[in-house]
This record gives structure tokens, sequence and C-alpha cells, in this order.
């Protein structure tokens, strides 16, 4: 399983950017899975306390399951680690988009307005930009610009050529070594 972030600040694409590397990624046939971080405080799952699962909380259960007849949910009562939370989509995904993810160490695209949000959310991880930006630069500081609306299939080519197996308790040296522009066979871990 791959694993990637997509990272901004608020209304400067992330979202449309993840519909549409998800969409794609479906086309060539992957299996794809997603999470969104969700920056609003106070803001619960399961919110209404008259729900069973809420009662469930309540009372002390420390895992739930909402099973539904078309889909099943698991409530956690804390914010789990994203490290954690994709172990469980291992067996079931080929890639996981992390939507607003920042806890984790995984390569990154980055969607900004300006090139000052740019400068606020950069990091050694980033690979791409995208987002709003991307339709009016071409690369910030090496690093290629390509607006998911218009040129979907370049970004995923991108994404499938700079994303590697993710794998628990990674460390950021192993990415930077494995970004390096050696032939697959030459370096890797």
């Amino acid at each position: 399983m791959k694993a990637f972030a997509i990272c901004g600040i608020s209304n400067s694409g992330k979202t449309t950017t993840t519909e549409y590397i998800i969409k794609e990624l479906m086309m060539r046939g992957y299996r794809v899975g997603s999470a969104k971080y969700i920056h609003c405080d106070g803001f619960e799952m399961d919110g209404n306390p008259q729900t069973d699962t809420r009662r469930h909380r309540a009372a002390g259960s420390q895992l739930i399951t909402a099973h539904a007849k078309g889909e099943s949910s698991l409530l956690f009562p804390e914010r789990i680690p994203t490290e954690k939370l994709l172990s469980f989509y291992q067996d079931n995904c080929d890639w996981v988009v992390l939507e607003g993810v920042s806890d984790i160490l995984v390569p990154t695209i980055v969607t900004a307005h300006e090139e000052d949000d740019l400068r606020m959310k950069w990091s050694d991880m980033v690979f791409c930009v995208s987002g709003r930006i991307s339709a009016f630069i071409d690369e910030y500081y090496g690093v290629p610009a390509i607006d998911a609306t218009t040129n979907i299939e370049n970004l995923v080519d991108l994404i499938e050529d700079r994303v590697y197996e993710w794998q628990p308790n990674f460390d950021s040296v192993r990415y930077l070594i494995n970004s390096l522009q050696y032939p697959a066979h030459t370096l890797r871990f």
C-alpha cells in the first residue's frame, strides 16, 4: 500500500485535488482509500447524545462499530495516530490519500492560493504543488506544479513515480534516499 498527503490552507483546492486523484487512480484499476482530517473544533463523528452508539461510548466502550446495511464505521473514543489508522487500510487498498493530514511523514502534495501559502506548508516531503496556485505557476523551488483539474493524468503519473510503499515506523531518511534520481534497482530500502 502506498500513502501520500495533500495539505494546504482552507479553500486552496485540497478536496478538489483529492477527488480528481481518487477518480484517476480508480480508473487505473487501483483500490483507493482516503482519510480526511477535520479541522473544526468540537466536531464529533457521533455527536448526537441520543444515538445508541453515543450511549455505548458514554457507557465506556473503547471501540464501537456502527454496523449498518450498507456500511460499517469504527468509532474510537479518541483521535488515533495516522500511522495506526493506516494499518486498517493495508490489506484493503493499493493507495491511501490523506487529505489535510500532517502528523505523519509521507510524500506530500501542497495546495495553495499564493506563494506565501506554499512557504507556510512547505517541507522536505513535498513532491508536487497543486490546487489553485497550479493554474499560475509551473514549479516552485524545482518542484512541479500540476493542476489536477486540467492535467490529472500527469499528476497521477508523478504520484505513481514518487510515492513509495508505506511502512510502519517510517523515517524521513528512507524517503529522501528513495526519492533520489537513481534507478529503482540501485538503492531501495
